[in-house]
């Protein structure tokens, strides 16, 4: 089922999660409509939220968010929050071309995604994975409990869960660097990401 509200804060807050601040991503993209598909939609403009339910898809070019409920609210003070929560929460987007042949494309997943308007951040919880790949391979990933991305910043925090009082460690993977213009080793298709390829993708 295909919602088009006339919810006005709720396109904005979904702007404001996919465009400022993703510098490396598809730019095209800011200029294209945002799409959002649920089978259930409830919004209170008195209580200032909305809330999208089962099979949640937001779609704005190359970027797409899958879920499995989205609510929006909006404080007093006028600032939205979004919060996305899935089995798991998936988002990928396709990187401005930097190199010919190569199509990269920025991955995320976590069975929570929420966006603060106040503090400009993104933060992904429980499972949290961010990924980069080119052309199908993921290249550099980090995994961990929580994964904090600043909007305003570029700068991210990745935690690991704490157990019995201890905090687990959290892991990257880099990619090699090429050298004597070579290019580097294929990374394996054994760490695949959240979401992978150009095409739509289904619940």
């Amino acid at each position: 089922m295909q919602l088009k509200p006339t919810w006005l804060p709720l396109l904005c807050g979904l702007a404001l999660l996919t465009g400022a601040g993703a510098a490396c991503a598809e730019t095209a993209d800011r200029s294209k409509p945002i799409e959002i598909n649920a089978d259930d939609f409830k919004g209170d403009e008195v209580r200032q939220i909305a809330v999208y339910t089962g099979r949640v898809e937001v779609h704005q070019g190359t970027l797409e968010i899958l879920g499995d409920k989205l609510t929006l609210t909006i404080s007093p003070e006028g600032y939205r929050t979004i919060t996305v929560v899935g089995n798991p929460v998936r988002m990928k987007e396709r990187r401005d071309a930097k190199t010919p042949g190569v199509e990269e494309w920025v991955h995320a997943s976590g069975l929570t995604a929420v966006y603060e308007e106040s503090k400009d951040e993104i933060t992904l919880t429980e499972l949290a994975k961010l990924a980069r790949s080119e052309n199908g391979l993921v290249k550099d990933s980090s995994a961990g409990e929580k994964i904090i991305y600043n909007l305003r910043t570029a700068r991210s925090r990745v935690e690991g869960a704490v157990v019995d009082g201890k905090r687990n460690r959290v892991s990257t993977v880099l990619a090699p660097r090429k050298q004597n213009n070579a290019p580097a080793p294929a990374a394996s298709k054994g760490a695949a990401a959240p979401m992978q390829g150009s095409t739509r993708l289904s619940q």
